[in-house]
């Protein structure tokens, strides 16, 4: 019995590949497995062998402990790469063998395994991972027990599917049932040949031409060139200001194995000259590395290479650009392994329906204009001024505008006419963190507040809503009042207002995927805790 890693090449990456694998391997042999019926030929597979076997052993990365005891340093050899290209007509496909998926995974077409997954039906699920962007979950994996149905929440994308399959009689003798899809796909053969590999791509490659059967969203890669300049040129622009997000997950997909990238590994950074080792890949790490070496991060974070190394050999070299994850709202984009994509329709739906759910409110009488904010900051000018002996009035005006921004205004407005308790900038020490309460309560309602017009700046309110709901729920914060419902009052900064629809603003109009993305995981987290989600609305108005 074999475990066969089955990958199809991308159409426009034949080339490169073929140079990939002749610096890295060496080319071994070359085998030819055909079919022919009444002097027909029925197919014709070209099998070439490409390997690499180390012979210079490695010392262990933990030898210190060793050398504590005065014992002698393990070494060991690293694994062999191998990598079969297959060659099938116009298509090119590769087999990969030990830690060879590095070399493939990313000349590979990135739609074949799960094209092939929703063409298939299932008798049951054992493992699934998810991509969900920007959500505090990023990258989920789930295991199953008897279970038969395939389960993801709006805004997750798959990444990997490992399930039993129903089989039709004619493969039954060629596969197990147990499949793994990711950009790959892997198989149990039943017979460890040549022969069978060329059935199953025979298999796949039939299934490929039948209707899907069931829906497994993830992402469409994005192709037009203009499209694609903008993206690369919003992004550049966006890490420059430091006006970004940028993901570094811990655990990637390549090929249809979970790859966890601080498990037993060392990384190396460097940029030009500049050279750093550090034990955990992460976005706080390469920002050090920059300070250190002086580097202009904004202008060269993209460009940074990562090596990883196990037991002290490089397995994969890649660009920082490979590895992140950041997602462009205003064009419904995620960029992740190096490439642009959409959400699917189907995600797009699934996170609108969701959205759709979450009970919300537009009270006119709470909008907030700069008129009502100077206005406040009138009357504290003339209570606080004799506080601030020796300074002008412009020095004072502009102390107090500090001291009242906007958010904290808006708030002492709803504790001042409105009967709402201001819990704003009141905070609870758990342990050695601060954590905010909340912003407002009022009738068993805890509020958090957040006026702006971006993704950015919105989702704080959203992460501070779940961060003390859970505490709460624990009893760890001390003198709460009884709550029944949690609500995020967004003041938008925006010159048209949100259609009602029902009396209700209509949140899909916002276009915002990462905010809509986490008040989805947010209205989840609320009920099941047990309370009502609400989403209040305002606007912040110049007028």
């Amino acid at each position: 019995m074999a475990k066969v890693n089955i990958y199809k090449i991308s159409n426009t990456k034949h080339r490169a590949f073929e140079r990939n694998l002749e610096e890295n391997l060496a080319v071994e042999v070359s085998k030819t497995i055909s079919q022919a019926e009444n002097d027909q030929l029925e197919y014709e597979m070209i099998f070439t062998l490409y390997k690499h076997v180390p012979i210079q052993e490695k010392d262990i990365p933990w030898k210190w402990i060793l050398e504590a005891f005065e014992e002698d340093v393990l070494q060991v050899t690293p694994q062999p790469k191998v990598v079969v290209k297959i060659t099938y007509g116009e298509d090119m496909y590769a087999l990969t063998f030990g830690h060879s998926h590095f070399l493939v995974d990313k000349y590979c077409d990135y739609d074949f395994a799960f094209s092939f997954a929703r063409k298939m039906e299932y008798e049951g699920i054992k493992t699934t991972a998810l991509t969900s962007p920007n959500s505090q979950r990023n990258k989920t994996i789930n295991t199953y027990i008897d279970y038969k149905e395939l389960e993801f929440d709006s805004g997750a994308s798959f990444t990997k599917l490992k399930a039993k399959v129903i089989q039709s009689n004619e493969v039954k003798h060629l596969y197990n049932q147990l499949i793994e899809v990711g950009s790959s796909l892997k198989f149990d053969l039943k017979q460890d040949n040549l022969e069978s590999v060329c059935e199953v791509l025979l298999h796949i490659v039939k299934i490929l031409d039948e209707e899907d059967k069931c829906k497994i969203p993830v992402f469409t890669r994005v192709t037009s060139s203009e499209l694609l300049s903008n993206l690369n040129r919003d992004l550049q622009e966006a890490i420059r200001r430091g006006q970004t997000t940028i993901n570094i997950s811990e655990v990637d997909i390549i090929g249809a194995t979970e790859i966890f990238n601080n498990n037993d590994a060392v990384f190396k950074l460097w940029y030009g000259a500049k050279r750093k080792t550090i034990s955990e890949l992460n976005y706080d790490q390469i920002q050090l590395f920059a300070e250190e070496k002086e580097l202009n991060l904004g202008d060269i974070l993209l460009d940074i290479k990562v090596q990883s190394l196990y037991n002290g050999t490089s397995v994969r070299s890649d660009k920082i650009r490979n590895l992140i994850e950041y997602v462009d709202d205003a064009r419904r984009c995620i960029l992740t392994k190096g490439n642009w994509y959409y959400f699917n329709d189907d995600y797009q739906q699934y996170l609108e329906d969701s959205i759709s759910e979450i009970k919300t409110i537009y009270c006119p009488d709470y909008d907030f204009t700069k008129e009502i904010h100077e206005e406040f900051l009138e009357c504290k000018y003339a209570e606080e001024k004799h506080k601030y002996p020796g300074m002008t009035e412009e020095e004072i005006k502009k102390k107090l505008k500090n001291i009242y921004y906007a958010e904290n205004v808006f708030n002492l407005l709803r504790e001042q006419n409105d009967g709402f308790q201001n819990f704003d900038r009141e905070e609870e020490r758990i342990n050695a963190a601060k954590v905010e309460l909340m912003d407002l309560y009022k009738d068993k309602t805890m509020y958090a507040v957040k006026i702006g017009n971006t993704s950015g700046k919105l989702c704080y309110a959203v992460d501070q809503s779940i961060s003390s709901l859970r505490l709460y729920k624990h009893g760890i914060l001390q003198d709460m009042p009884e709550i029944e419902r949690v609500a995020i009052w967004l003041v938008l900064e925006r010159a048209s207002k949100l259609t009602l629809i029902d009396g209700e603003p209509n949140l899909n109009e916002l276009n915002m995927i990462m905010l809509k993305n986490k008040l989805d995981i947010w209205k989840k987290e609320v009920r099941l805790q047990g309370y009502e989600p609400i989403v209040y609305i305002n606007y912040r108005v110049q007028s």
